[in-house]
């Protein structure tokens, strides 16, 4: 594992706000495959030192710059900086060396990043680790595993259990989403194959209908690589919980989402109740996944609730 200082200005747009910097926090070589992790950084400008929010996003498809907007706004709003990190993604790697990528990406802000700004500009001791849907199980995960842990982690509509019942029965194509075949996905579904960093968007990336073939074929545990009980354990993460505990939680999760549903939170937030640990679960009624995805979306229960802790 190497952090490299190698520093280039993004394609992401930045807004007048912010400073947007794209940085390479890990080069790794596999016997198959050579992968680049890069990460934009987002900053407003203060005379105050910004704490770092990490933002994680799928695990089979997606990239760093589809960043919900909220996040974008929160810099500015909040005062903190918006790390949006691009990991090698399934199957091609597995679950256990995605985590590797992630847990490469917070060594390199907690150990690296200050020294790309002037003094006294970021507070790389106060984190926050955000995702959505599959970036909320890293979220997760990492509030399980990384040491220290995050100040405080904030997952969205997050996969909690590749062994669920959601996970292990076929389920529809949601929200009329193409419903692509095995001979379809053929090329992205081999293990073997050229890992890659970054998705495009549906539809116009192939790869983007990844998971909804996953859905109807109800094998996300086998696209992890963790097939059994067994190796599927340390990602179960209710049953993680109480050994490993979790820091201060708020979970985003709507009571309609046909794309991870909602009792894949429920049994974290009730596990952590029953553990006695701080947890928030936001769980708004006829909601879909994406349900943060509008221009217009706000959480201030949600942002107040990170900065408390962050």
């Amino acid at each position: 594992m190497a952090s490299i200082q190698a520093i280039e200005q993004s394609s992401i747009k930045p807004s007048a706000h912010w400073n947007t910097t794209r940085y390479i926090y890990r080069k790794r070589r596999s016997k198959r495959q050579f992968c680049s992790g890069f990460m934009a950084v987002d900053y407003c400008k203060s005379q105050y030192m910004q704490r770092m929010v990490g933002r994680l996003e799928s695990v089979r498809q997606g990239r760093r710059d589809l960043l919900a907007g909220h996040m974008r706004q929160g810099v500015q709003t909040y005062g903190f900086a918006c790390i949006s990190a691009d990991y090698c993604l399934a199957p091609q790697a597995n679950v256990t060396e995605i985590f590797e990528d992630v847990k490469a990406c917070i060594d390199f802000i907690r150990n690296d990043l200050a020294s790309h700004f002037e003094k006294d500009t970021l507070d790389v001791s106060r984190l926050a680790v955000s995702g959505s849907s599959a970036g909320g199980f890293l979220a997760l995960l990492t509030g399980l595993y990384v040491t220290p842990k995050p100040q405080v982690i904030i997952p969205i509509y997050p996969i909690t259990d590749p062994l669920g019942l959601f996970f292990t029965q076929p389920q529809p194509a949601p929200n009329r989403r193409y419903a692509a075949s095995k001979e379809e996905m053929a090329a992205f579904l081999d293990p073997k194959a050229t890992s890659v960093a970054s998705c495009g968007k549906v539809p116009d990336d192939p790869r983007s209908h990844m998971y909804v073939y996953m859905l109807r074929a109800a094998n996300l545990a086998e696209l992890w690589g963790v097939p059994d009980e067994q190796s599927a354990q340390p990602y179960r993460i209710s049953r993680n919980i109480h050994r490993y505990r979790l820091p201060p939680t708020y979970l985003l999760h709507g009571d309609a989402d046909t794309a991870v549903g909602v009792e894949q939170s429920d049994e974290v937030a009730g596990t952590m109740l029953g553990c006695g640990m701080p947890v928030e679960y936001e769980r708004p009624h006829g909601k879909d996944h994406f349900l943060d995805n509008s221009p217009d979306y706000q959480s201030e229960a949600m942002y107040s609730f990170m900065m408390r802790y962050l």
